[in-house]
């Protein structure tokens, strides 16, 4: 029980008048009972009152040694609760201040730390330029205003920059607490420096915004899944290679598994941990596939619990075609050397048939009687420059490049197959360009090209037809076109052409158009096949006019 100290006079005084009125009504009471004689009620009265002057000293002595007892405790639990609450507030992380009127009457030791101060009139002082932004002294002002105009008013808490006595500029978070006491209301003002926690998440927002930096200038198409593979990202990577963008599959399951395709499920991927360049193909948005290298890890949350997968995506499909073209030149390798062999062996033969029909042409009579030697001789010197070519293939030889007419090739090789062409009831059709059509390369090289091609084009039409042979002038390149009847080449088998040992002949070797290919291109030139089955095959080849095709 604790009793106020204002109200122990009114205790006594209540205690005196009750214990007295008592005294006198009991005492009275029984005096009158037991004598009736004056002057011994009068001799008894004398000694009641000092009796009971006694009796009230007794007795206002065991009350107010009582009630001093009393407030003693009280006072020391007062004190005891005083000092605990002075060592918590001391001991507080946080600063506390005590406002009244406007002014600052107290601060804990946090509080003249946290401004930089050693004693609460330097605080005081400093208290107008304790805030560093304007604004933000302007909130803190209507905020107190707001505490003690309204009675219901409660807690506010603010952020600001404050500035110690150091010139150091801190942040800090501020909450603002009405009390009232003596029927004044005053505040008391918490605040707890908040610098690491803005420094920590400034550099987590740093962190992420870098991150997804990183993510987004990726050129691997990166996503990650919740646990029930649903997608929760999906980079610019990802809609670039895949064809979908983000708003159409977040949140979604993944639409990349072609049909057929076996998936890597979630669970998988926790029992083998890391998959690391795992060679997969994916699905484009257009139903196209593309070749990819897969790389995955676990997402973990906070508890170290894997709540999502990372998944990356490389494009691998320029990878496959370098290595496409690696065997493409393994094989050109093999060609090179198989055609270095092959014309080794025929021109020993080749040089004595050459030197036994020159003898032959030099036996005048005989020459006479005979005329084609010298046709004989001719086609055995082209002979021989087909069998360069084919050294071409296994080590680049010299090419003597010279300025020749376009027309006036095509029509000796038209001259020279003209023969096949009668048999096989080939016509030949020449649309050929007035312009200058002059072109710097090998001439005998060109010839084989376009023996190639046009025998090609005869052997495509077993019926018989017509091959139409075009040449045009156009800005800086001279263009031949070859057009024929015949039965035309698959679209699929288009992309072919030209890889070794690859013919759409039963008997052909596919060297022809291989070497036809690398000559070409020896002249900065181009070759595109059009086709269609049934229809024919129109092939155009375009030369840069006066290059150097050294």
């Amino acid at each position: 029980m604790h009793i106020k100290t204002k109200s122990i006079p009114w205790i006594i005084i209540g205690s005196y008048f009750l214990f007295g009125s008592m005294w006198i009504l009991l005492s009275d009471t029984i005096l009158y009972r037991f004598s009736t004689d004056f002057i011994t009620n009068k001799e008894m009265g004398l000694y009641k009152g000092w009796f009971f002057i006694l009796l009230t000293c007794i007795f206002l002595y065991f009350l107010l040694k009582h009630l001093l007892q009393k407030n003693k405790e009280m006072e020391s639990q007062l004190l005891e609760s005083e000092e605990r609450y002075r060592r918590l507030v001391e001991s507080s992380p946080y600063a506390i201040c005590l406002l009244r009127d406007g002014e600052i009457t107290y601060t804990n030791q946090t509080g003249l730390e946290m401004a930089g101060v050693h004693s609460l009139s330097d605080l005081y002082q400093n208290r107008e330029s304790l805030v560093v932004n304007h604004h933000d002294q302007k909130k803190i002002k209507e905020i107190l205003h707001s505490i003690h105009t309204n009675q219901n008013a409660i807690p506010e808490t603010i952020e600001y920059q404050l500035l110690r006595s150091n010139n150091e500029i801190i942040d800090v978070e501020s909450t603002l607490i009405p009390i009232t006491f003596d029927q004044k209301v005053m505040t008391i003002i918490q605040t707890r420096d908040i610098t690491e926690r803005k420094q920590a998440v400034k550099e987590l927002w740093e962190a992420k915004q870098l991150i997804q930096a990183i993510i987004s200038a990726s050129p691997i198409a990166t996503l990650a899944l919740d646990m029930n593979a649903n997608i929760r990202l999906w980079n610019p990577a990802a809609e670039k290679i895949f064809g979908w963008h983000s708003d159409e599959v977040i949140g979604k399951k993944s639409p990349i598994v072609p049909q057929g395709e076996k998936d890597i499920t979630i669970p998988e991927i926790i029992k083998h941990g890391h998959i690391v360049n795992k060679e997969v193909q994916r699905m484009r948005k257009d139903g196209s596939i593309v070749h990819t290298a897969l790389s995955t890890a676990p997402i973990q949350d906070e508890e170290g619990q894997i709540n999502g997968i990372m998944a990356a995506f490389m494009d691998i499909t320029d990878k496959k075609k370098t290595e496409e073209a690696l065997l493409k030149t393994e094989k050109l390798s093999a060609v090179g050397q198989l055609a270095a062999s092959v014309a080794h062996e025929i021109r020993n033969p080749l040089t004595s048939v050459k030197g036994f029909i020159q003898l032959l042409n030099d036996d005048k009579p005989f020459a006479d009687k005979t005329p084609f030697l010298s046709i004989m001789l001719s086609e055995i010197d082209r002979m021989d420059a087909i069998i360069k070519d084919l050294l071409v293939l296994a080590k680049p030889q010299a090419s003597h490049f010279t300025y020749f007419k376009v027309n006036e090739l095509l029509s000796y090789v038209l001259q020279l197959l003209s023969t096949q062409a009668s048999l096989y009831n080939i016509t030949f059709m020449k649309d050929f360009t007035d312009e200058d059509d002059t072109l710097y390369g090998e001439e005998n090289q060109l010839k084989q090209v376009f023996i190639n091609l046009i025998k090609n084009a005869i052997e495509a039409m077993p019926e018989g037809g017509s091959v139409c042979l075009k040449t045009a002038v156009k800005e800086a390149e001279i263009e031949v076109t070859l057009t024929d009847e015949g039965v035309g080449i698959p679209t699929h088998k288009l992309k072919t052409l030209g890889e070794p040992f690859y013919t759409t002949k039963e008997e052909g070797t596919g060297l022809g158009l291989l070497s036809s290919f690398k000559i070409i291109e020896n002249h900065h030139g181009t070759i595109d096949f059009i086709s269609e089955v049934g229809i024919g095959t129109k092939v155009t080849i375009r030369f840069p006019k006066n290059s150097n095709g050294s």
